[in-house]
This record gives C-alpha cells, structure tokens and sequence, in this order.
C-alpha cells in the first residue's frame, strides 16, 4: 500500500455534536467511538464557531438549543459557502412530521428521534460518511475510463419496487418529484434501469428477499443513485445493513407521504451535490485521480 493509500484509509472523519445537555453529548459520543474525532458545543453560537474555526465532516445536531434554536443553526450552516455541503443529522425529541419536513426543506441531511438507538445511530452517521464519497469516486472512475455520463432527459425519474399498499399511499408524493415507474421486485427493476436509468430509487424492503442484497446489487449497477428504504420501524437490523449497503435512507413504513417527499428529495439534493463536486474537483485536478473524501475505517474493513 503506498503512502496515498495509507493515508486515506487512516482518515478519520471530524464529527461535531450539538446538544444543550452535556449528558446526551456523552451518550453520543460513545454510541459513536469508531470516530473518535469528535468536536462538542452546547450552543448554537459554539457549535458555528467550531465549525468555522475547523470544517467538520458531519454536524449532529440537537433541534433544542438555548437562545438560537438547531433550525436556525442549520440555516446559518447552508448560507455559509464554505459550511453548505456538509451533512446535518437532527437528533431531537421532536416525533413531528412537520418539524421533519422543515428540516429536510431547509437542508438537513437526516432527523433521528430520541431515545437514540446504537445501531441506528451508528449506520445513519456511516450512510451519511460514505454517500457523497461512493458518488464521488464513481464519477472518478467514469472519468479515468474516458467516459462520460450519457446524456439524460430534462426531470427527476423515480423508481419505486413497491408493494400495491405503498404504491396507493405514496403514489402522488412521488409523483410530485418526478416521473414515477413502478415494479414489484428487484430484478425487474434492474431490467428497467437499463433503459429508463433513474434518478432515485424507492425500495419497499417486503419486495426483496434479502434487501441489503438488493441495495448492494442496485448499487452496483447505479453507483450514484440514491435509495432511500421504506422498512418496519422495528426493524433495526435491515435499518442497519440496508445504510451499510449503501442505501442513502431509511423510512419507517408505511410513513408519512410529506416525509417520504421531503427525504427523497433531500437523497437526490446530495447525490446531485455530489456529482457536482466530484466534477469541479477532477476538472480543477486536469483528469487526475482524486480522493476529495477519504475512505474511513469500516469501509477499509470492509463490510
């Protein structure tokens, strides 16, 4: 391995958490040791200075802060140049639909409801370490390929692998991010990507066997699109694995229609972001190979 190599799978990702409670900072710093490079603020006015002072590679961020609220941190945080494109997971006591909703609207990349669950915890700070890096470097290896991206129609087309109840539920939701297709399994959805490509997918995880299978071979095939899960909220176990697998979120089923919109538009906003930056960097670098997120320590593991 030479020293490039090295150097990037001994990256460690710089955390920022957020809470007005010391105790709730250390619990979640200890759900989340396997990054051990962690910054903390109490306050809203500490938290923007820290990430000022040094960018921090994720933001969780608690809704509940003296004098200046986590919405009005997080709007601060994506009207600075600089700070805009770095992912902001809410972790409130706040179980409301609109509250999540206004979150995702002004940019939030996530919104976990308290009490934390480890497991949960960890494989949302992971989804969120390693979506933009997997998009980025797949726009890498299509450029060192000589490749380019073939052109696609104007507007978003979702994929939704559904089952009939979700597909009546959430139909016009989906429909209102853009041209919806509809299949009930996984292998008919591979057979449709390959001539209808979508910009995101939905993925009932009843539909699949094993449905982080299905999200690893989804993503094989289209590296850069989000997926967002839709799973049984008691299932942490296919939660966990399906983020691991690369899925960009996962939603309680059946869910609320606002949410799903609100998150799978907040999926696509990233990859797109994503694209966007991983174009910048390897024109500014003339073609060369580039690394602008460092693999971190469970990808060099392995999953």
């Amino acid at each position: 391995m030479d020293k490039a190599d090295h150097s990037a799978s001994a990256y460690q990702p710089r955390l920022l958490l957020v809470d007005d409670d010391p105790a709730m900072i250390r619990i979640i710093g200890e759900m989340l040791a396997e990054f051990p490079d962690q910054r903390f603020a109490t306050t809203g006015e500490a938290a923007l200075a820290l990430a000022r002072e040094a960018t921090p590679d994720l933001i969780l961020l608690d809704a509940n802060l003296p004098n200046m609220t986590g919405f009005d941190v997080c709007e601060i945080l994506k009207s600075d140049a600089k700070l805009a494109r770095v992912p902001v997971i809410f972790v409130t006591s706040h179980d409301a639909p609109a509250l999540e909703v206004d979150a995702f609207r002004m940019g939030a990349a996530d919104y976990v409801i308290k009490p934390l669950i480890a497991p949960r915890l960890q494989a949302r700070v992971r989804a969120q370490l390693s979506l933009r890096r997997r998009v980025m470097e797949a726009q890498a290896r299509l450029h060192e390929a000589g490749g380019q991206a073939a052109p696609k129609p104007t507007g978003v087309r979702v994929l939704g692998i559904l089952a009939e109840d979700m597909v009546e539920a959430h139909r016009h939701a989906l429909q209102s991010i853009g041209a919806l297709d509809v299949v009930t399994d996984c292998e008919a959805a591979l057979h449709l990507a390959q001539s209808k490509e979508p910009d995101a997918i939905v993925l009932d995880a009843r539909c699949c066997d094993n449905p982080c299978e299905a999200v690893h071979a989804l993503l094989a095939k289209l590296a850069h699109v989000p997926i967002v899960v839709l799973a049984d909220a008691r299932d942490v176990q296919t939660e966990q694995c399906t983020l691991d697998a690369g899925a960009a979120d996962v939603i309680a089923r059946p869910g609320r229609s606002a949410v799903l919109h609100a998150r799978v538009l907040a999926a696509l906003a990233s990859a797109n972001k994503a694209l966007e930056e991983s174009r910048a960097l390897l024109e500014s670098s003339g073609g060369a190979r580039v690394h602008p997120f460092p693999v971190f320590a469970r990808d060099a593991r392995g999953r």
